[in-house]
């Protein structure tokens, strides 16, 4: 409704401002003045004759990529035969009622014919200008969208060009600035391997790490259980050389040596163990265990709590790994943990993969 009146709503005060034209001139000219019924019928009758030819009428015949000619003709004649009937009945009517003879008798003579056609075919040309208006107005505004969308399109385009080089320059800076920290711990290894063999060897764990964490980012989804292992491993000594009265015991049954599954799960549970719990106390150390259970491997961490400064009870690495298990896994990827007492146990199950090849998949 809202989108008819906005776009009829300057024709009301054009079509008062050309009825009175014509009243004024007829009353000038010949100085005849019918009276409002007369006006009102007839007038409502010749703007229907106009809007139904450009609303309807060569919308349908000639409209966009229709070329409908026939069908044009035979609807002007069709139209015009309504009109002379329409105009006949309304003076008819108008007779009846106010026995007013303004525009000739009401029978349908020559003169009526003639006059009624001349008539019709007027406002069928008033018809016509709207049409071609509309239309007009129509193709301005579709050329209007169609070069707003080519801007946005530009704009886009020069977006994403931008994002484009940001994103190399961010993956270049990416490459440079992990390869410029391998190097610098190479070069604190050379240094200290004699010096301080235990600090050398913390970087010589560290180096091998990192290297598979960059390595990581650009690898396959799914690795073989065996290179994460060997970095769980070297985090393992790390922490050991740095504080050697940490107690770990590590076990992996034979046939999960087969198993692949997705980086940073076994590594960021270990992880999480080492950074928050307590592994001071022989008789209790931390354990890792991985094993099957059905068609699900399992990964089980138990650790004494800790009451030192990095416990900090938010344990976000739990949740990025449960974050990630949805991602790949969904409903078959599930992480729990709970706290018994002073110990806090983690146990993670997703399904049992094989790899088929040492460099997984």
């Amino acid at each position: 409704m809202k989108t008819f009146i906005r776009r009829y709503r300057w024709h009301p005060l054009l079509w008062i401002l050309f009825a009175a034209y014509e009243i004024i001139s007829l009353y000038t000219v010949h100085g005849i003045m019918a009276n409002m019924e007369n006006y009102v019928v007839h007038y409502f009758i010749n703007i229907s004759l106009a809007y139904v030819l450009s609303s309807w009428i060569l919308p349908y015949s000639v409209g966009g990529n229709n070329r409908r000619i026939f069908v044009l003709c035979i609807s002007l004649a069709f139209l015009m035969m309504l009109f002379l009937m329409a105009s006949n009945f309304a003076d008819r009517l108008l007779d009846f009622i106010s026995d007013a003879d303004f525009f000739g008798t009401s029978g349908l003579d020559e003169i009526f014919i003639a006059v009624t056609i001349w008539r019709g075919i007027h406002f069928m040309g008033i018809g016509f200008t709207i049409f071609l208006f509309e239309n007009r107005i129509n193709m301005l505004k579709q050329s209007a969208d169609m070069q707003k969308k080519a801007s946005e399109s530009e704009m886009q385009k020069s977006n994403l060009a931008l994002e484009l080089a940001n994103a190399r320059n961010a993956y270049l800076q990416a490459q440079i600035n992990p390869h410029f920290m391998l190097s610098s711990l190479s070069y604190i290894y050379d240094n200290t391997r004699k010096l301080a063999p235990s600090i050398s060897e913390t970087v010589r764990y560290l180096s091998k790490l990192l290297r598979y964490a960059l390595s990581s980012e650009r690898g396959p989804k799914k690795i073989d259980i065996n290179i994460e292992i060997e970095q769980v491993e070297n985090l393992i000594r790390i922490t050991q050389l740095k504080k050697t009265d940490s107690y770990i015991l590590f076990h992996c049954k034979p046939e999960c040596r087969r198993a692949k599954l997705i980086p940073f799960v076994l590594l960021s549970l270990v992880e999480n163990m080492l950074k928050h719990g307590d592994l001071s106390n022989q008789e209790e150390p931390g354990t890792i265990k991985i094993f099957k259970s059905e068609a699900a491997l399992i990964i089980e961490t138990t650790n004494r709590k800790s009451d030192g400064v990095n416990d900090t009870g938010l344990h976000t690495g739990l949740s990025n790994i449960r974050q990630r298990l949805i991602n790949i896994y969904g409903d078959h990827g599930v992480i729990q943990y709970v706290t018994s007492g002073e110990a806090f146990r983690t146990r993670v199950s997703l399904p049992f993969e094989e790899c088929l090849s040492q460099d997984g998949e």
